[in-house]
């Protein structure tokens, strides 16, 4: 005689089984790809949208401390205390959330919604002439002086009354200079 009822215990036993496997094998697939799709602006993106202070770290060696205001295509926008700082994404090195908000992993996987650069939002500001300071590939100081133009690749200062040609490129962070 077959006893049906424990053959369909079993059954049902391992199907639910298969089911929780199944599903902590989806959980973990989605997690990984959180973990590996995060990218650089999508999580500064989070930091910027949570108003959350933040501390960056510059390939020049500088710290600034501050809260994201603008992410654009190839950078952002960070308010200080002495000013906004244009920051090229490959002039951070490294950066961490002041906030009181803790996490683990990295989330964003979002490009930035501006479809704008670094140098246009810097070419809007350049009329209003102000004093700003530039972190320079190959230059040990920062450079002080007046902001004149931005071209396409070429942001020109005033510098001690001269010119000074900086290949848009290898500006790895501008900081306008609050006035007073």
């Amino acid at each position: 005689m077959t006893d049906y009822d424990g053959d369909l215990v079993r059954l049902l036993g391992d199907e639910r089984a298969s089911d929780a496997a199944r599903a902590r094998s989806r959980e973990r697939d989605l997690r990984l790809s959180v973990l590996t799709d995060a990218t650089l602006a999508g999580v500064l993106l989070d930091i910027a949208e949570r108003r959350e202070p933040v501390s960056v770290r510059t390939a020049f060696g500088r710290t600034l401390r501050g809260q994201v205001s603008v992410v654009a295509q190839d950078g952002i926008l960070l308010e200080t205390t002495v000013g906004t700082s244009y920051v090229r994404f490959d002039g951070i090195a490294s950066f961490r959330g002041s906030g009181s908000r803790a996490i683990a992993e990295p989330s964003g996987a979002r490009n930035p919604p501006r479809a704008g650069t670094l140098g246009a939002l810097l070419s809007g500001i350049a009329p209003d002439r102000p004093r700003v300071a530039v972190a320079i590939t190959g230059e040990r100081a920062l450079v002080t002086g007046e902001l004149r133009a931005v071209g396409t690749d070429l942001l020109t200062l005033s510098v001690s009354g001269r010119p000074v040609y900086v290949a848009l490129g290898q500006v790895s962070e501008l900081t306008v200079l609050a006035s007073g």
